[in-house]
């Protein structure tokens, strides 16, 4: 038997601010597959544990929202077998709940829609220990939460809530053999959630998915896109707000605590040696950061900021309030985004509305709405009917769009483009079209079609940030499409955008998943990586990490994509990153096509309605064999036409990293 490998790593932290240093001595096992390497270097550092699957059953009644403390049989006693009168009187047993690791367990599991509202779920698991050892754990719901470990009541949360792994940290006392896990989770509207997670030291898990992912690459997209952690000091959360590049190229973040870093090494590799300095804190919430002429411009829920370093040593030594004549009522949903800069240099901000129970709310002035600031700190209105308006930012042309997330008359998320006088769709905002100048909307007309529709959870579930790839190539075969990041499933995406008579449409692709968190802001590095600020903070989402910044680097492998997807009198026309064999380019049966929309209502979010399959009459390939022409019958207007390219090759034999895109179709050209 061959004698495992181990690598002692010494690493030097230090926060730059604070002058201190702090040495971890990291040993790394390898084995023979990713998993056993894990298993075996993490267990020098926490307690050897045998988890066994989480089960669930449901749905129970949550009647009027007040079933936390109404006992169901499953507090009384588990049997694994057993059948129980659920909600509606209906049978309802346990059974083998579907989960990935430690990322959150989504309890819509139950089959049919409407039992997924107001409702009582239970899981439970087994664990086994070789000792007696206290653990420490982070737990969180989406909405309430009661936890028993070993038939001792640990959590009572009887609360009203978004998914935050943060909300509970239990030191499990454990025992030798078997341990048992029960978790009780009551539902209102929207998401309904759990997830645990156990604490470890977030550097040593750092140092280890670095080596393992040299050795087990998790994906065959990490083969042209790598992705580095940048660890953050022991005592620094870095829920990233906003992120953006000072003028000689270090990174700048600001949280959602308040806080301001400027990151040293962010472009070491590995990354482990990076350095931070305190620029500033006591912001409220920035959700936005951008630099220009030498400052920092931030938006917190109240005001738009400028914080100016004037004597060179890394701290903000003045504060500006630049505008803030926009309204806040107290709503904890009242996020504001930005400043991001369009092609005219003007400083645009997002706002998103309240929430009041299952709808959105514009309780205070221009809640809902995309505005100009202008240099005198005035607001231009220039938009509503927007909901949650994480991610803001302009395409190559200059023209300036915003992302929507799935919710009330959201029926998915979506990328639109923003002009003065549009309707976005959300009537919460409507009130104040008469103050901004506009005629108000007609509900029923005037609703602009987004520019791509994103379809849920095949392409993200909560986007967040768009930014432009302006690099010149150095971030590979995508210059000035646009990238779009997921805070849910922890990715980025991407998006060609064309213009047809006017009106913005385009596809989405699938670009790069397994990040640490929820992405929440990007930014391209001098080097033309991109720098990804995650947090997963009251939003919840896949990933190992509650928080973090990690760097996408271009390896200079060119991945077989389908690189443009522009409409056609006809059809469409696929542009690809390299020459396509001709024969499987060519042959009706590499592709599969079919359309579909979405329901505009009240209700949360939509499902995929009316779809129907096209016919797919030829495919004809280029000349130069970079490009093939689909004939497709039966196009329509307002519907995502998702395309499946399973049988395409390039020239090499080679099959598509990514075989599927999503063009959202507004208009069908004449010629």
């Amino acid at each position: 038997m061959k004698t495992p490998r181990i690598i002692a790593i010494t690493i030097v932290f230090l926060l730059s601010c604070n002058c201190f240093a702090q040495e971890i001595e990291f040993n790394y096992i390898k084995k023979s597959t990713r998993k056993e390497t894990r298993s075996a270097t993490m267990a020098q550092y926490s307690p050897s544990i045998d988890w066994k699957p989480w089960y669930i059953i449901g749905p129970f009644d949550n009647p009027d929202r007040g079933g936390h403390d109404i006992v169901y049989a499953p507090e009384l006693n588990i049997d694994l077998a057993g059948t129980y009168k659920g909600r509606n009187g209906e049978l309802v047993s346990w059974k083998s709940a579907k989960f990935t690791g430690w990322d959150p367990i989504n309890l819509k599991q139950f089959g049919n829609e409407d039992l997924h509202y107001e409702g009582t779920a239970y899981l439970y698991r087994e664990f086994h220990s070789e000792n007696k050892s206290n653990i420490d754990c982070n737990f969180g719901s989406d909405d309430g939460l009661k936890l028993w470990l070993n038939g001792k009541l640990v959590i009572d949360a009887d609360a009203y809530r978004g998914m935050n792994l943060a909300d509970h940290l239990i030191t499990l006392n454990i025992k030798p053999g078997r341990n048992t896990l029960l978790a009780k989770v009551t539902q209102g509207v929207g998401g309904w959630d759990f997830q645990m997670r156990p604490i470890t030291d977030h550097r040593i898990e750092a140092l280890l998915e670095y080596r393992l992912n040299l050795d087990f690459p998790t994906s065959p997209e990490a083969e042209h896109y790598r992705v580095l952690s940048i660890i953050e000091p022991e005592n620094v959360v870095l829920e990233v707000g906003g992120i953006d590049i000072l003028d000689d190229g270090r990174p700048i973040i600001a949280t959602r605590r308040g806080e301001v870093w400027i990151i040293e090494g962010a472009y070491d590799d590995p990354p482990f040696d990076a350095k931070f300095k305190l620029f500033a804190s006591g912001l409220h919430e920035p959700l936005g950061a951008t630099v220009k002429d030498g400052a920092l411009l931030a938006v917190q829920r109240s005001e738009l900021t400028r914080m100016i370093d004037t004597d060179g040593d890394d701290e903000a030594d003045v504060f500006e309030t630049i505008s803030d004549p926009w309204g806040l009522s107290g709503n904890y949903h009242e996020f504001a985004f930005g400043p991001k800069y369009d092609g005219q240099g003007r400083a645009w901000i997002t706002l998103n509305l309240g929430f009041s129970g299952p709808v959105g709310s514009s309780d205070a002035p221009w809640r809902g709405w995309a505005m100009i600031v202008n240099q005198d700190g005035s607001l231009t209105p220039v938009c509503g009917g927007l909901r949650s308006p994480c991610g803001i930012g302009r395409n190559a042309a200059g023209d300036m769009f915003y992302t929507d997330n799935q919710g009330d008359w959201v029926g998915t998320c979506k990328l639109s483009h923003l002009d003065f006088g549009d309707w976005h769709g959300h009537p919460a905002g409507n009130r104040w079209y008469q103050e901004a100048g506009f005629d108000e909307p007609n509900v029923d007309t005037d609703f602009k079609q987004p520019a791509v529709w994103f379809p849920y959870g095949r392409m993200g579930q909560s986007i967040s940030d768009v930014v432009l790839d302006d690099t010149g190539g150095k971030f590979g075969p995508f210059e000035n499409q646009i990238f779009i990041g997921d805070q849910t499933n922890a990715l980025v995406m991407r998006v060609f955008l064309e213009k047809i008579d006017g009106v913005y449409q385009g596809a989405c692709f699938p670009f790069r998943s397994g990040l640490d968190c929820g992405v929440t802001r990007m930014c391209f590095g001098n080097d033309g990586s991109m720098f990804v600020g995650m947090t997963n903070r009251g939003w919840g989402s896949v990933g190992r990490r509650p928080w973090g910044v990690q760097r996408i680097v271009y390896t200079g492998v060119l991945p077989f994509e389908v690189k443009e997807m522009r409409v056609k009198p006809d059809g469409f026309e696929l542009t690809f990153t390299e020459p396509i064999d001709p024969v499987s380019a060519g042959s009706l049966a590499s592709y599969e096509m079919e359309s579909f929309t979405y329901l505009r209502h009240k209700t949360y979010g939509s499902d995929e309605i009316n779809r129907k399959i096209l016919t797919i009459q030829s495919a004809a390939v280029s000349d130069d064999g970079y490009s093939v022409h689909l004939t497709v019958d039966g196009m329509r207007l307002n519907y995502v036409h998702e395309l499946k390219l399973s049988g395409v090759r390039n020239a090499k034999g080679k099959s598509l990293l990514h075989d599927k895109a999503y063009y959202t179709l507004n208009v069908i050209p004449t010629e």
